[in-house]
């Protein structure tokens, strides 16, 4: 489902929001294809000691919530230029995951966008915050 129905009517400020839960699945998929085999995603043993309360969905996990956005919600086509992201808080399995994308900047002579996106925990902590900077290629939108 697209979120925004056109590139032109896309404005700074516009945000849309959305939720995942992120299962043991999700983890071993991640993990398998990256090789991130860092104990604390493995572990839960590992994850206490380390003072965590369970097994740590891996961070870029989390951080691929905003090419969803980038790669779903978008109109158009939006190669990213440029990605950046802030691990503020663990999130753990079976965690309901809110993300925000909010519109931060766009440039329609030369095609540019900017998404913030913040994430937060089921108490309403940010877990996680990123940017990802690209240029939107309006090849189905164009014209509306």
């Amino acid at each position: 489902m697209r979120f925004f129905s056109s590139w032109q009517k896309m404005k700074v400020g516009d945000a849309v929001t959305f939720c995942r839960v992120f299962s043991e699945g999700d983890i071993t998929s991640f993990t398998g294809i990256t090789g991130d085999f860092n104990p604390i995603h493995m572990d839960p043993g590992t994850a206490k000691k380390c003072g965590f309360k369970g097994r740590v969905v891996p961070g870029l996990l989390t951080a691929g919530l905003l090419t969803h956005a980038g790669g779903t919600l978008l109109p158009d086509p939006y190669p990213a230029a440029g990605m950046s992201f802030r691990f503020l808080a663990p999130v753990y399995v079976g965690e309901t995951i809110k993300a925000t994308v909010t519109v931060a900047e766009k440039d329609p002579v030369k095609n540019k966008l900017t998404l913030q996106m913040t994430c937060t925990n089921p108490e309403g902590r940010v877990v996680l915050e990123g940017e990802v900077s690209g240029k939107i290629i309006p090849i189905f939108s164009a014209g509306q």
